[in-house]
């Protein structure tokens, strides 16, 4: 497993998955975002990472003021068409999502789209850090877990499979207890092409997902299970929103 595996997997047959994954919950979590960001009328929004922009795009078009950050060059340029096609003013950033220069600059961040624990402790600290100083004291930060200890383990199956379009996607999961991660060997079948990727997530607790945000200049860190906003519950997908401290 390389030590950076995310640098190779955002390409490929991923690509077309990726186009086409979840669309259907973009306006649900869009509302989610909203409501639980406590956002005002054309709010500052940090997006991190932002893939290929559906979230932000989805935000702007209801006058919102984005910044998308991701470091992958070929989803910021489906994220910057799509913009462009529909006249939607965001600030697209190519960088690494622990490397983020703002402060104090932002009302709200997210974090969707099971995007963190791709680095070791050090890593995802600094992503943790990097967002903290983003927003204005005060503002709030959710990210999205589905790989959170409690949400994860209870239901997870070694072997799964599903399908995006005309893409089939294979998982083999494998639970590393000794390292804390989520090891899964990813194939994609596309008209008789085959791809092979390994990935590897840090899978934290909910206790030791606070004490991160809490080092990181957080504080208030409240867990829902949906985006209906129901309390947290063991197996489920979790919301994690956390409030700057002022």
């Amino acid at each position: 497993m390389p030590a950076e595996w995310w640098q190779g997997f955002f390409s490929g047959l991923w690509l077309d998955v990726q186009r086409r994954f979840r669309a259907e919950r973009t306006p649900a979590e869009a509302d989610f975002i909203e409501r639980v960001l406590q956002l005002r009328p054309q709010a500052q929004v940090l997006d991190v990472p932002c893939g290929e922009g559906r979230l932000s795009l989805e935000l702007a078009s209801r006058g919102y003021r984005l910044t998308g950050v991701d470091i992958t060059p070929a989803v910021l340029e489906d994220a910057r068409s799509k913009a462009a096609e529909r006249n939607l003013q965001i600030t697209w950033e190519q960088r690494d999502m622990r490397d983020l220069p703002w402060e104090g600059r932002f009302d709200g961040a997210f974090c969707f789209w099971g995007s963190f624990g791709y680095f070791d402790d050090a890593g995802n600290a600094q992503f943790l850090r990097a967002v903290a100083r983003a927003p204005r004291p005060g503002a709030r930060f959710v990210i999205d877990l589905p790989n959170l200890a409690e949400a994860l383990l209870p239901r997870m199956r070694e072997h799964d499979w599903w399908q995006v379009g005309d893409t089939l996607i294979l998982e083999d999961r494998r639970y590393d207890h000794v390292r804390g991660c989520i090891a899964v060997e990813w194939t994609f079948v596309q008209d008789g092409k085959v791809e092979k990727k390994p990935s590897s997530m840090r899978v934290y607790t909910y206790r030791e997902m606070c004490r991160l945000l809490e080092e990181a200049g957080f504080a208030q860190c409240e867990a829902y299970s949906s985006l209906d906003g129901e309390p947290f519950q063991l197996g489920k997908r979790v919301y994690l929103v956390a409030t700057k401290r002022e």
